[in-house]
C-alpha cells in the first residue's frame, strides 16, 4: 500500500480536529451563536436563502448543516432539503429541532463530507453554506463541489465570518474575537480550544475579495459578495 500523501494526511487532521471540536460544543452551539452575534446571525441566514433565490419546487443543499438553523429556513422556501454535515452531535441537534419545528418532511439529513458530496452533478437548484467555510480543509475544493452539484443557472451562496477593513472597527473586532469570545466561549459551552479556535480560523480564512477570487477560478460567474456587520460578516454569491 502506498504511503498517504503529505496534503491527504494534512487534510484527515484538520477534518478530525474540526469534527470533535464540533462535537464537544454541539449542546451550545446554537446559545453562542446567538450570544455572540448580538441575535442577528438568524436574519444573516434570511438574506442568504433570499440570495439564493430558491423556487417554491427547488431542492436546496445546505453543506455543513450543523444543527441545521440555515436548513429550516430554507425549507419555507423550497420543495426540499437535504441537509449534510460530517459531525453526527451537531446533525442530532439539528435533526431534533426539524422536528420540534414540524419540518421533517422537508429536510434530508445526509452524514458527508463537503469535499465529498455523494450526489451526481448538477442535482440541485442552489447550495449554501452558512458559517462553515472557514473549517474545510480545501475552500477551492469544497466550493469547486458545491458547483459541481448544482444545476447551470443555479447559484452557490456563502455566508461565513470576515475580517473587516475599517481601522478603528477592526481594532475592536479583534478585541472582542481574542479577549471576550473565548471567555463566553468557555463559559457557556465548557470548551475553550474551541472558542480560541473561532479567532484564530477567522484570522486565516481569505478576505471578502481573496474568496470572490477563489468562486471565480473554480468556474463560477457574476461572483459578488455583501459585507454586513460593519464588514465583520460576508454574504458571497456566484452563479453556475
Amino acid at each position: 500500500m502506498a504511503p498517504a500523501k503529505s496534503g491527504q494526511v494534512e487534510v484527515t487532521t484538520k477534518a478530525e480536529h474540526i469534527r470533535g471540536m464540533f462535537a464537544r460544543i454541539a449542546h451550545r452551539y446554537d446559545l453562542v451563536n446567538t450570544l455572540m452575534s448580538f441575535g442577528q446571525d438568524n436574519a444573516w441566514r434570511q438574506m442568504a436563502v433570499d440570495l439564493a433565490k430558491p423556487g417554491r419546487h427547488s431542492l436546496a443543499i445546505d453543506v455543513a448543516t450543523g444543527t441545521a438553523e440555515l436548513a429550516t429556513k430554507l425549507a419555507y422556501s423550497v420543495r426540499s432539503v437535504v441537509a449534510v454535515d460530517f459531525c453526527w452531535e451537531m446533525m442530532k441537534r439539528g435533526r431534533e429541532k426539524v422536528r420540534k419545528r414540524g419540518a421533517q418532511s422537508k429536510i434530508q439529513f445526509v452524514l458527508a463530507d463537503a469535499l465529498m458530496l455523494p450526489f451526481k452533478d448538477s442535482s440541485f437548484d442552489c447550495a449554501l453554506v452558512g458559517f462553515a467555510m472557514r473549517n474545510v480543509a480545501s475552500i477551492p475544493g469544497s466550493i469547486a463541489e458545491l458547483r459541481r452539484i448544482i444545476k447551470p443557472g443555479g447559484y452557490v451562496v456563502c455566508l461565513e465570518l470576515t475580517r473587516p477593513t475599517l481601522t478603528v472597527v477592526a481594532a475592536l473586532h479583534r478585541i472582542y474575537l481574542h479577549r471576550l469570545i473565548p471567555i463566553l466561549g468557555h463559559w457557556l459551552s465548557g470548551d475553550n480550544r474551541a472558542y480560541t479556535y473561532l479567532p484564530d480560523s477567522i484570522a486565516r480564512f481569505p478576505t471578502a475579495d481573496e474568496l470572490k477570487s477563489i468562486m471565480k477560478e473554480v468556474g463560477l460567474r457574476q461572483v459578488r459578495y455583501k459585507l454586513l456587520n460593519l464588514g465583520t460578516v460576508a454574504l458571497h454569491i456566484g452563479l453556475k
